[in-house]
């Protein structure tokens, strides 16, 4: 008896942790609980941006153990805080009748840690302010947080992938910049000093291109493990959305905070915990944590949207700077027509444009975060502490 309490306990104790469960096999849910299309498009070998959610639900480790535990606790503890204490109560109990009342050394030792732990567990039934509810709060902010951060490194994964392509570009600018000065060494116009100048600066382009092809390697890795894949699987990945600016207008932090406060993880199981609490103390100490909460899920939510407006604005700029690169290279294509500028000069304004193409895009992609940032405040996720 005092054993299987025991291990209870310490189950309860690990809930809230980072666990290490064995990789799932099935899905979490039943077959019944989505339709036969939605199940198909999760198991396929396709990863969606819009699936991110559904995946983490159904395939996570952590969620899935956190799925398992919530069930444990609800079956050792039951629901209410009521039925937490009791436990606490009972497994004290036991070691009470653990103990032996013998005079020796031995005996003695062992009943003193006895009664001390006894005392202990008396003392958590009293001050204890857990219930399932705040489990279940706690499992699901940590689901959200899986979801928020595999979007995250989905997001990033696209970016890598920008700048691989920017490095690419790089690495081809560098190899024609070495062969420009190979070339003018051997009629004389240059040393060998400028030369070596260029190829260190082709192997720093190649280096560079090297180091994010293996970020791209990591990025994968970790999306497959946080959606279920195995980590050196290559499932085909799917589009990013489309970045919908016109969604910034009805973005309002007086307006969302409201919901932002009522959504929240951090302030929804600390008010939890102050409905439980039984001593003034630790109810002022609630009410005083509760009152912070508010304050920085506000602050939290105001940092987000100046960031989707200095996203914006971002992107207007390099849009701007597109605009005007490709003005540019049409100048230069006509003179070079025209034989007012030589290929290498043409080159130059043509490679200006591609760069200021991929600022754009790199722009998208920060305002498309920093939208996704704003909705998850809105959902829940507003920092509180």
């Amino acid at each position: 008896m005092i054993r299987k309490k025991l291990c209870r306990l310490t189950a309860c104790a690990l809930a809230f942790g980072m666990l290490l469960p064995t990789a799932p096999v099935l899905a979490s849910s039943p077959e019944f609980s989505r339709t036969e299309e939605e199940w198909n498009r999760l198991r396929d070998n396709r990863m969606e941006y819009g699936e991110i959610e559904g995946l983490v639900q159904e395939y996570n480790v952590t969620v899935q153990s956190n799925q398992y535990n919530y069930r444990k606790f609800r079956e050792d503890y039951g629901d209410t805080n009521a039925e937490v204490a009791e436990a606490y109560y009972d497994l004290a109990m036991d070691y009470l009748d653990m103990l032996s009342g013998g005079d020796d050394a031995g005996s003695l030792m062992q009943d003193l840690n006895l009664q001390i732990q006894a005392d202990n567990l008396r003392a958590k039934a009293d001050d204890t302010l857990e219930d399932s509810k705040i489990y279940l709060l706690t499992y699901e902010q940590a689901e959200k947080n899986i979801v928020a951060t595999a979007q995250a490194g989905f997001i990033n994964y696209y970016k890598l992938l920008l700048q691989k392509q920017q490095e690419e570009a790089a690495l081809a600018d560098a190899e024609e910049n070495l062969n420009y000065a190979a070339l003018r060494r051997n009629a004389g116009t240059v040393t060998d000093l400028e030369v070596l100048n260029a190829q260190e600066a082709r192997q720093t382009a190649a280096d560079q291109l090297a180091q994010t092809e293996r970020s791209i390697r990591s990025q994968q890795e970790s999306l497959n493990v946080l959606l279920g894949w195995k980590h050196d699987d290559r499932p085909e990945m799917g589009d990013l959305p489309a970045v919908e600016e016109s969604r910034i207008a009805g973005m309002d932090p007086a307006a969302d905070l409201p919901a932002a406060l009522e959504n929240n993880y951090t302030l929804r199981i600390n008010r939890r915990k102050l409905a439980n609490a039984r001593n003034g103390l630790t109810k002022e100490n609630l009410e005083t944590t509760i009152a912070n909460n508010e304050r920085k899920v506000g602050n939290s939510l105001n940092s987000a949207y100046r960031s989707v407006l200095t996203a914006q604005l971002r992107l207007q700029q390099a849009r701007a700077a597109l605009a005007l690169a490709q003005q540019n290279l049409g100048v230069a294509s006509g003179k070079l027509s025209a034989g007012m500028v030589t290929q290498r000069e043409y080159n130059t304004a043509a490679r200006a444009q591609e760069n200021a193409q991929f600022s754009v895009r790199s722009a998208e992609l920060t305002l498309f975060t920093a939208m996704e940032n704003y909705d998850w405040a809105v959902k829940g996720l507003a920092a509180a502490e």
